[in-house]
């Protein structure tokens, strides 16, 4: 009996050992604020984006900011100092080869696991919301996510996780723009507008839209076609035909930014060519006139949902 008594006093033990040694594990892996950010970045740099989540103190159910697009290879606690209110600055150093960032997360102490582990929290969730925009259009795409700004030129908000790279690229193919990547170090960064300029592709359209409104024109048998950009006087004789119309070549257009976003002015020229008999009020020979005329086009092109719209001034 004593025996066993023994043997079971030993399991005993050895049970109180094992619970005591994993106790001490848990503490040492949760106690400090420096292994909460560790975990936190480790998350993130994996695209555990739930993990991450729950490690920034997000409510769940919340929509999940957005991720790092890089392959992080730098990821380490840096340093931690003591704030007032017992609170803790972890500075961390996280990113990529060229584009590391050095963050610092504010962390204070949470509600202890089984009223006996420590535990933090980040004193603010460490996700960032970025004013994002084009200056002439409305449709970006923030690290391949669609997002529609109110106007051309404002701003839309994208949320991501600090410090993660972000990429904000133009959606519009009748524009040009450069695309640009930050990491943000700050739950507010500055606003990341895309400057954009006319693409090939919108001056094509344009082109195409263009040669329509002139050959359109070439169609009224008058000497001024109205609301066109071109037209011929006849003086000294009288017109005894229809004048004829019709386009020598292809339109050659310019555009140019406006007063106002998502608007270009058009500048182009295009050479009209006209037939038209006249007889001479002088002596009555009759005679074919045949003359080319410059059409200096103006007017303005305006980027909508369903593309350009040229609008050509008279």
């Amino acid at each position: 009996m004593a025996r066993g008594l023994l043997i079971g006093g030993g399991v005993a033990a050895l049970v109180s050992g094992l619970a005591a040694a994993a106790l001490v594990v848990a503490v040492t892996m949760t106690e400090t604020p420096e292994a909460h950010v560790e975990r936190y970045l480790e998350a993130l740099a994996a695209d555990q984006l739930p993990a991450a989540a729950a490690l920034s103190g997000l409510e769940p159910g919340d929509a999940l900011p957005l991720g790092d697009e890089g392959e992080p290879t730098v990821l380490r606690v840096v340093a931690a100092q003591p704030r007032d209110g017992g609170r803790v600055a972890v500075t961390a150093l996280y990113g990529g080869d060229n584009d590391a960032a050095t963050v610092i997360f504010l962390l204070e102490p949470a509600e202890r696991l089984a009223g006996i582990i420590p535990q933090w929290r980040f004193v603010e969730p460490p996700v960032t919301r970025i004013p994002v925009g084009v200056d002439q259009h409305t449709e970006l795409l923030v690290s391949g996510r669609a997002l529609v700004t109110p106007g051309p030129g404002e701003t839309a908000i994208a949320t991501a996780f600090i410090p993660a790279r972000v990429s904000v690229a133009n959606a519009e193919p009748f524009l040009d723009a450069a695309s640009t990547r930050i990491r943000p170090r700050s739950v507010a960064p500055p606003p990341v507008i895309l400057t954009a300029t006319p693409s090939e592709r919108l001056v094509r359209e344009v082109e195409r839209q263009l040669t329509e409104v002139l050959d359109t024109c070439a169609t009224q048998e008058v000497l001024q076609p109205s609301g066109c950009p071109f037209g011929r006087a006849v003086t000294g004789d009288r017109v005894i035909d229809r004048p004829a119309w019709m386009r020598v070549d292809a339109p050659q257009v310019s555009l140019t930014l406006s007063a106002n976003p998502g608007r270009f002015s058009l500048d182009g020229s295009a050479t009209m060519r006209v037939e038209v008999e006249v007889q001479s009020l002088f002596d009555g020979t009759v005679s074919r006139l045949t003359e080319d005329v410059v059409a200096d086009v103006s007017g303005i092109v305006v980027l909508g949902p369903d593309g350009p719209v040229v609008t050509v001034y008279p």
